[in-house]
């Protein structure tokens, strides 16, 4: 689906629930003795596939209650659901969910039969070498065939060494599984870790079900004691995600008369609150008042941001970036190159073909910005960040911009372009 859209944003807007703490509240909830309640819940393409998965694997059973507010749900999940198995092969769909994936492989590997992953679009394609290296060296069974993983085994506790450069996802996928095993263990970064603040996203969740884990003095082993038992805390309440927030925080400071976000927590461990500072940096202004920040239209300019922590920032700093004037450089942004596209080439391909000044290198971008971009059609490359982006930086264009690939936002924000036409967003029919 192709969406053309104008216009820039203003008004006001709450945040939906950040995506990352709601696929850690329900796979804790689904290994939790008990019920719990989370709310709000928004059943993104992502968020469903967690939901499908731990039912798969023979976790849990979870449905969605009366709508708590229009878009979100209520989920009542009653976990600890697991039955014996005659070693069937359990089939988990992942959709082209990485958090779903690596998340899960962990805790397939429960002795009870072959548990079969299949994933849609570059899923398989992404990185999953640690896990494979790690797996093999306890010789549990690992096959993967084109867009297919099967995995068969029991995980064993001991000691695990990790790069921390590829995916903050591989120690959270084993942050959640080892806990549970009887003996204790240990995981340590093989090189620094990138994307801390998601691990200790992984922490803070398992801390309300009365998981425990620590850091060694160097910060470079987690130590995690064996045998413990998520216990329901009753319920969980998301706060609002600071990755989607980021998209609106640069709208309201490059045009319109500027956007107020409420549903934010300030004293989170979600990285992508640094967003604030990079836009201050630039010279954005920026007020916040209990958990509402307000960003208005002011003149940018160029900085250099190391997106190493929060590489998930890039599409939407770069657009702020081609509002600043002078040069802009993006830099420790390589994983990017593995996501659902390459969202380098394809953050660059976007302002490029809005006509900024753009260039790619290895590891990052480099943007001369600051003036009027033009119109046209841009490639979603089936990236919802990517599409999202190129809704956000319409507000710089003097004409129209036609955006393939519209409706992939569903990944992780359904409602994005209703959220986009509330704040003004023109969106053209036909």
């Amino acid at each position: 689906m192709n969406q053309t859209v104008s216009g820039a944003l203003s008004g006001n807007l709450g945040i939906i629930p950040s995506k990352s703490a709601a696929h850690r509240a329900v796979l804790l909830a689904a290994l939790a003795q008990g019920e719990t309640v989370i709310e709000p819940l928004q059943l993104s393409e992502d968020i469903s596939a967690t939901l499908s998965c731990t039912q798969q694997l023979g976790l849990t059973r979870g449905s969605a209650k009366a709508p708590a507010s229009p878009g979100f749900v209520r989920m009542r999940i009653m976990g600890r659901a697991k039955n014996e198995s005659n070693r069937n092969t359990r089939t988990l769909e992942c959709g082209e969910s990485g958090s779903t994936l690596r998340f899960m492989l962990p805790l397939a590997l429960d002795g009870r039969g072959p548990v079969r992953f299949l994933g849609r679009g570059r899923l398989m394609q992404r990185p999953l070498n640690v896990y494979e290296d790690l797996f093999r060296s306890q010789n549990l069974f690992w096959q993967l065939r084109g867009n297919e993983l099967t995995v068969d085994g029991q995980l064993h506790p001991g000691h695990y060494s990790l790069p921390g450069d590829i995916s903050s996802q591989f120690f959270t996928g084993l942050l959640l599984a080892l806990p549970m095993l009887e003996e204790d263990s240990e995981i340590a970064c093989l090189s620094p870790l990138e994307s801390r603040s998601y691990v200790e996203l992984t922490r803070k969740a398992q801390a309300k079900f009365g998981i425990r884990s620590e850091w060694s003095q160097d910060g470079q082993h987690l130590i995690i004691p064996g045998g413990q038992q998520p216990r329901s805390p009753g319920s969980v309440h998301l706060e609002g995600d600071w990755s989607h927030a980021a998209f609106y925080l640069v709208a309201g400071a490059i045009g319109g008369q500027g956007i107020t976000l409420s549903g934010l927590d300030f004293d989170t461990t979600q990285g992508d609150i640094v967003m604030l500072s990079f836009l201050r940096e630039m010279g954005a202004r920026i007020s916040l008042a209990e958990n509402f920040v307000t960003v208005t239209p002011s003149p940018l300019h160029g900085i250099t941001a190391d997106v190493s922590q929060c590489p998930d920032l890039v599409p939407a700093l770069a657009v702020a970036m081609a509002a600043a004037g002078g040069e802009s450089r993006i830099v420790g942004a390589a994983r990017l190159r593995l996501k659902e596209s390459d969202r380098l080439r394809a953050v660059a391909m976007t302002l490029q073909s809005l006509k900024a000044v753009c260039f790619e290198e290895d590891d990052g971008l480099v943007i001369h910005g600051g003036v009027h971009l033009h119109g046209g059609t841009v490639d979603g490359c089936h990236d919802h960040r990517i599409v999202m982006a190129a809704a956000i930086a319409a507000a710089l264009a003097r004409d129209p911009v036609t955006i393939t690939d519209a409706e992939c936002v569903a990944k992780s924000a359904p409602a994005f372009w209703d959220e986009f036409a509330h704040l003004g967003g023109i969106i053209h029919e036909g």
